[in-house]
């Protein structure tokens, strides 16, 4: 990877303890309503916070109060950003119909700062940023207290956003040195260790299944029963000369791609893991919806299983929704480090989300019934300056990983989500650890939940085999070796195809049905950049 996307990167529950673990669980559903109840398996000395995952797969929202009494506010979490900021009461998108129309969005739960007793205004007009995808949000610098998963953080600084195009703030739970100021400040990890909440800069991201309500974010330690096997360990990359991270970029040996097709499977390798030169650089992101890879990995990957790209309306990458059904075995798996694998099923790759949006769209797919495919190409962003050869892993990776994030030390724990765990096994992190605690084991076996097309699936399993207990044939395809023919396009190549907020692209047809099927996605995390 080279320096320059580093550098504009950097441009970019319910108990209450001393010294514990704070565990947030997360819940399902858009910020304008629960799905489905929360449930809290709190271990003494821990907090949770409820997360609410978009029924469209768009985002995790956490309910939190701010202020004094305590107003209740939607933030999006996002590893990838670093700054918390909630939504205005007067913001524009919440009195302007014609943004909101512009945006597809509208103000959810608002923050009114003349009613909380303890805010104070530090800085005015002194918050800007901008996310890759087009989002802003701009307003003051101010403290107030926040209580997130009942615990109350005292004073923290945050964003009031009165300029937005969001209806909800943004929770970032990054590295402080990637927060939009030009002066570097406290944000939420680190005050959660400076105020003795816990003991050290560290949580672990839990955001379970797709069509599940709730998963969970525990800062201060690592629930054992929400993965399985061993949590491997990785360092947190920097690039040379970089003196300290900025976002989680941890080295991607290589995917593969596991497809079935007349009792024969196809492996695609997209790099030699042998050889550690051709590893890629991953950022890891809960505040995107899809995962982008090079166009290298893509390209193969497109082409095996003949998706559509739209180059013109949306930058994205459609796929036959029949891999639902036709395939329930295909599955990508991406391999770190010397041991640490993740697998990723089919359906977090074929996202059934159009519905009747499909037949408003202004381009017709060669597909009689189109899903959205949650690997594009990176490729989009190359002329936004950006080297290609990395990747942005976001949720459609990250629901099947187990993922703990040390900012103290550097370093992230991964293992396979054990998805919809109804257990906790808590392990409290400590300060004098000297790292992420080797030897973690998990949970034996994934818990048995059912793929869309009603069958059993176990999203632990790598492998694949014959009704009949017999395994498949397997052909290898290494990379370069495929071209992308007809339909199956090589990735999009606008400048900011991979984005959304591309309603405006294409003129006033099929532009609602635009807006809304990119009302879907966010791209907020991994790429944030300062105004």
């Amino acid at each position: 990877m080279k320096s320059t996307l580093a550098t504009l990167l950097a441009l970019a529950s319910v108990a209450v303890a001393e010294n514990g673990v704070v565990n947030f669980p997360l819940n399902r559903g858009v910020p304008h309503f629960r799905v489905g109840n929360v449930r809290q398996n709190v271990k003494r000395d821990t907090y949770s916070q409820a997360l609410i995952n978009n029924i469209t797969g768009g985002a995790y929202y956490a309910e939190v109060t701010v202020g004094t009494p305590g107003q209740k506010v939607s933030v999006v979490l996002d590893t990838g950003s670093s700054d918390l900021w909630v939504v205005s009461y007067k913001a524009d998108l919440c009195t302007d119909p014609s943004i909101q129309r512009q945006w597809g969005d509208s103000c959810d739960k608002t923050y009114n700062p003349t009613k909380s007793s303890s805010y104070k205004v530090l800085e005015e007009d002194s918050f800007e940023i901008r996310y890759l995808d087009n989002s802003t949000a701009a307003g003051d610098y101010i403290t107030d207290d926040l209580n997130i998963g009942g615990t109350t953080i005292k004073s923290l600084q945050m964003g009031y956003a009165t300029k937005t195009v969001r209806g909800a703030g943004i929770l970032g739970v990054g590295y402080s040195s990637n927060v939009a100021s030009t002066q570097r400040y406290p944000n939420l990890i680190d005050q959660f260790v400076a105020q003795k909440l816990i003991t050290t800069k560290a949580y672990s991201l839990y955001l379970n299944d797709r069509r599940s309500d709730t998963g969970s974010i525990l800062f201060g330690g690592i629930d054992k029963d929400k993965f399985i096997g061993d949590l491997s360990i990785l360092p947190i990359y920097l690039a040379k000369g970089q003196a300290e991270p900025i976002h989680f970029e941890v080295e991607m040996q290589s995917v593969s791609l596991a497809l079935t097709k007349n009792g024969k499977t196809t492996k695609i390798i997209s790099t030699d893991p042998s050889l550690s030169q051709t590893s890629t650089i991953a950022i890891l992101d809960s505040g995107t919806t899809l995962s982008y890879l090079p166009s290298k990995i893509t390209d193969q990957i497109h082409t095996k299983l003949s998706v559509y790209v739209d180059e013109i309306w949306t930058g994205l990458t459609f796929i036959d929704c029949q891999y639902l059904t036709s395939n329930p075995d295909l599955r990508l798996s991406f391999t770190f480090g010397s041991n640490a694998t993740i697998s990723v099923p089919v359906w977090e790759l074929v996202l059934d989300l159009l519905g009747e949006t499909q037949s408003e769209l202004p381009f017709k797919m060669p597909f009689k019934n189109a899903c959205i495919f949650g690997i594009q190409s990176t490729a989009g962003f190359q002329e936004d300056n950006f080297d290609e050869d990395w990747a942005l892993l976001g949720e459609t990776f990250l629901r099947s990983a187990y993922v703990v994030y040390d900012l103290t030390h550097h370093q992230i724990g991964i293992a396979q989500a054990n998805l919809n765990s109804t257990t906790t096994d808590i392990v409290e992190l400590s300060g004098a650890d000297g790292g992420l605690p080797s030897g973690l084991t998990g949970v034996k076996e994934q818990q048995t939940s059912s793929d869309p097309s009603g069958n059993n699936a176990e999203s632990g399993s790598g492998s694949s085999t014959d009704k009949d207990g017999g395994a498949k044939e397997t052909e290898t395809v290494t990379a370069g070796s495929t071209a992308a023919t007809g339909t199956a396009a090589s990735g999009a190549k606008e400048t900011d195809s991979a984005a959304a907020g591309l309603s405006a692209r294409g003129g006033a047809v099929g532009a609602l049905a635009v807006a809304s099927l990119m009302g879907f996605l966010a791209l907020v995390g991994g790429a944030v950049v300062a105004l």
